[in-house]
């Protein structure tokens, strides 16, 4: 039962959590902040993309540092370590200054962009263990 969230499928199931994660979640909680569209217009359509950029990269990390486990398997703490590390190459790729810039603008980016990636980390491990136990009903952990 547990092997559907192996491999390929369960990367598409990672990526799609975190563009709906990224977009409606953080671009919601925007939204609240930002009603009027002062910052930007449509924040859900734009966190999307980060979403899948870092979703594309989050289930590489997992499918390549975890190859013996399912997601479901994988512990929360290592779900965080590898959102922390997403976030932070999404904070870099965010920074639009030169290369070695290292104003606090650029370490603000890269230290939201880590905050997030641990959130989403965190739950695409709550989800990967709830789907499993939905699934599983007798592997209750």
């Amino acid at each position: 039962m547990k092997k559907w969230m192996r491999g390929i499928r369960g990367a598409v199931l990672i990526i799609g959590l975190w563009v709906v994660g990224w977009g409606l979640g953080f671009g919601g909680i925007m939204e609240l902040v930002d009603p009027d569209g002062k910052i930007q217009d449509v924040w859900p359509t734009l966190l999307a993309v980060p979403g899948f950029i870092g979703g594309i990269l989050f289930a590489a990390l997992l499918l390549l540092a975890e190859s013996g486990r399912g997601f479901d398997e994988v512990p929360f703490a290592r779900f965080a370590l590898w959102g922390a590390c997403v976030g932070v190459v999404l904070g870099v790729l965010t920074i639009p200054a030169e290369v070695g810039d290292v104003s606090p603008g650029a370490a603000g980016m890269i230290g939201i962009g880590t905050a997030l990636g641990v959130i989403a980390g965190f739950g695409s491990g709550v989800f990967c263990k709830l789907v499993a136990r939905r699934r599983d009903p007798t592997a209750a952990a």
